[in-house]
């Protein structure tokens, strides 16, 4: 087990570098992206490479609590999307496209609009967000906190606050505050590796999502209901 132990350790640090890239560039994703599809991706891969991170230091059973509520997050949203769907194809606007013709559709938008204005505005903003995050993190570290965790921890706090002010989707505010819960989680568990506290924490990160769902399918009815009257 001890040597077990030795080989994660030392493949985790070889790669700490790649999983804060991957964070950057998932956060980015969440806050650029209005689309459920690509936003579901980025949050599935942003707890992965948190997960990636946070075996530096820490004790695996805890790391494998916080990826499997991540993942189980991911699949209620995964759900609730479903379930919008179902209750706005029930009216008879509109027909869930397969996942081809909506790459498809996708990219061809891409090519003839380019990026939407909202889109640059968010990238752009999530950007200074960055950058102010890595001068805090090299300034102002977090006591008791590698680098790499430190600055991940900045910048999923305020990635969380910056798309709880540019959303309105109940959906894109839910994974808003889960980026920002998120950051206080991850240097919390950083201090204090308890299982009781990651157990609390992942309960009131499962309760945003359920809270969430529920508000998302609530918002459907609404809308089914309007077009139906």
């Amino acid at each position: 087990m001890a040597m077990l132990r030795a080989l994660i350790e030392q493949w985790t640090a070889l790669t700490a570098t790649p999983a804060v890239i991957g964070v950057f560039i998932t956060a980015i994703l969440l806050v650029v992206s209005r689309d459920w599809r690509l936003n579901l991706l980025g949050l599935a891969g942003k707890y992965t490479f948190v997960a990636l991170l946070m075996i530096q230091g820490m004790r695996l059973e805890m790391v494998a609590l916080k990826g499997l509520i991540g993942w189980l997050i991911c699949l209620v949203f995964y759900l609730t999307e479903q379930q919008s769907k179902s209750l706005t194809r029930a009216s008879g606007e509109t027909e869930e496209l397969s996942l081809q013709t909506w790459t498809a559709a996708r990219i061809e938008t891409w090519r003839r609009k380019g990026v939407s204005a909202p889109g640059l505005f968010g990238f752009m903003a999530a950007l200074m967000v960055a950058v102010v995050a890595y001068a805090a993190a090299s300034s102002l570290p977090l006591p008791e906190t590698p680098a790499e965790i430190s600055l991940v921890a900045y910048l999923l706090t305020g990635l969380g606050i910056l798309l709880l002010g540019l959303s309105r989707d109940p959906l894109r505010i839910g994974i808003g505050m889960l980026m920002f819960l998120g950051g206080f989680d991850l240097f919390y568990t950083a201090l204090e590796q308890s299982l009781v506290v990651t157990g609390f924490l992942g309960t009131l990160s499962f309760v945003i999502a359920l809270v969430t769902a529920y508000l998302k399918t609530v918002q459907a009815a609404n809308i089914d209901t309007g077009r139906g009257g």
